[in-house]
């Protein structure tokens, strides 16, 4: 092929499909997704099974009431009405129809449409990378970071767990892209040497249902996540509701959130269960 063929070529290639990654100033991760009611950011939440609105936006989208049902978030659970949506578009991904969660406005204030879960992508394989603020969603097989993937087991909620190791501790950690911070519970903070009576003061976590929950605050070092290691990181402790929720509260456990992956890319097949993490460059 010559020079100029080539340049042809690469001209009408197409370019990959992803979305980009903006920060909300409540510190989540947001995509644009398309409704009837045009394109709105959502919390991209791989900790969510299926996904939500906030009922302010709903009430200004005019979406009608679905029935209700029992939602668990990170600090408890309550009984939500549900709103029905004609769809849900996000990067060439769509569902239709599609019923959702109607939360309680933001205890924040910070205008949010919602939160979109693996309603909608947990037939892909997500490639979320922060570092670079792009979403891909790709079909289940795709392969964008070399090297094996992670074995990942399903919660009872049909999110993702994988094995973690901090220092010398094993432990099992939920996908939680919805989380800001990450937080651990007492089980794994006793084996890391962590004293509830020293532990620094955390954040206050109120969660989708607002049922606040006091948690500590403390730093953790040498985290092994697949082939990628952590020399230090972050993380909130309490024992969450969410955590009994999830199956894993009888064991050293984390909700993997957004700040273990500042510097990393993460690439999720839901399906295959797979994972992979790679160092940004």
């Amino acid at each position: 092929m010559s020079k100029f063929a080539a340049l042809l070529a690469l001209i009408a290639a197409p370019a990959a499909a992803e979305v980009p990654i903006a920060i909300a100033a409540s510190g989540h991760a947001t995509v644009p997704v398309e409704g009837s009611f045009g394109v709105r950011q959502f919390v991209f939440d791989t900790g969510a099974e299926g996904s939500a609105i906030y009922a302010n936006f709903a009430e200004e989208a005019g979406l009608k009431a679905a029935g209700s049902e029992q939602l668990q978030g990170q600090t408890g659970e309550a009984d939500v009405p549900l709103v029905q949506l004609a769809s849900l578009t996000l990067d060439g991904a769509t569902k239709a129809p599609l019923t959702a969660v109607k939360l309680d406005p933001r205890a924040d204030g910070v205008p949010l449409a919602g939160i979109v879960g693996l309603d909608l992508f947990g037939d892909r394989t997500v490639d979320f990378d922060l570092p670079r603020r792009r979403l891909a969603l790709l079909e289940t097989g795709a392969r964008p970071i070399a090297g094996d993937g992670l074995a990942a087991t399903p919660t009872t909620g049909n999110l993702l767990t994988i094995p973690v190791t901090i220092g010398s501790v094993s432990a099992i950690a939920v996908i939680d892209t919805g989380a800001r911070k990450s937080r651990i519970n007492w089980k794994l903070g006793t084996l890391l040497g962590l004293d509830p009576a020293k532990v620094a003061k955390g954040d206050t976590i109120q969660g989708a249902t607002n049922k606040s929950i006091e948690t500590g605050a403390a730093s953790v070092t040498n985290v092994l996540l697949g082939s990628r290691t952590l020399a230090e990181a972050p993380v909130l402790v309490a024992d969450l509701p969410v955590f009994q929720a999830f199956g894993v509260a009888d064991r050293p456990a984390i909700i993997l959130g957004l700040d273990w992956l500042t510097k990393t890319r993460m690439v999720v097949d839901f399906p295959a269960r797979l994972v992979w993490f790679e160092e940004a460059k």
